[in-house]
């Protein structure tokens, strides 16, 4: 599966990489988001794009450090998630 490949991939990196990929995703999250949000609160304003590169260098500040915390936490939970799900299955072949 592609998933399974996908988390090989992760587990199989360097600290190193694992933080710049997670800047990588906490910027690309925050550059949508933060014009999104921009464009539904003030509209498409004249001074628009001035105000979206401030907010999102703002947004992926606040992001990335979070991500830092949540991303591990994120993968602990859906680990212990899919070790039950498998567990239950097994159960119910047997």
């Amino acid at each position: 599966m592609a998933y399974e490949r996908f988390d090989a991939d992760i587990a199989t990196m360097s600290k190193g990489a694992a933080r710049l990929m997670t800047l990588f995703v906490a910027a690309g999250m925050s550059l949508f988001m933060s014009a999104t949000m921009l464009l539904f609160n003030l509209g498409l304003t004249p001074d628009f794009l001035l105000m979206w590169t401030k907010n999102w260098a703002v947004s992926t500040a606040v992001a990335y450090p979070a991500a830092l915390v949540v991303v591990p936490l994120a993968r602990r939970i859906t680990s212990r998630i899919a070790r039950f799900t498998t567990a239950m299955n097994v159960r119910r072949q047997a």
